[in-house]
This record gives structure tokens, sequence and C-alpha cells, in this order.
């Protein structure tokens, strides 16, 4: 028996948590896979300037990397 099946079996379902719960499902999709597309063709960033985004991204990480490590 899977363990959602068994956490269920003692109480029946109550269509409001459930509905709750796959709005929350649906934002979390949302916000994960929608809207970071909205966002990067909001408008027109050339191919040059995402190259300089990405270079600054990844030293700004490693340089919280390395404060995180003690350097």
């Amino acid at each position: 028996m899977a363990y959602e099946d068994r956490k269920r079996e003692g109480r029946p379902s109550d269509p409001r948590r459930d509905f709750e719960r796959e709005v929350r499902k649906l934002k979390k999709d949302f916000q994960k896979n929608v809207l970071p597309a909205v966002k990067r063709h909001s408008f027109y960033v050339s191919k040059s300037e995402m190259r300089r985004i990405k270079e600054r991204k990844a030293a700004r990480r490693r340089r919280r990397q390395m404060r995180k490590l003690g350097y």
C-alpha cells in the first residue's frame, strides 16, 4: 500500500483541502516554470548583453561561495 493511501485511509477526503492543495501546486508550478519565461521575454536582450549578465551573475555567485567558505 502506498504512503498516500495509508495516510488518508482513516478519514474522508475534504474537498476544500484538496482544492487548496491543488491551488498551491499550481502557484508553485507557475512561479517555477511560467514566471521566469514571462520575465525573460518581457523585453529584448541581445546575446552579448545576456553573456555579460551571465558573467556578472557567475562572478557574484563565486564571491558569495568564497565568503561562505571563509576565504
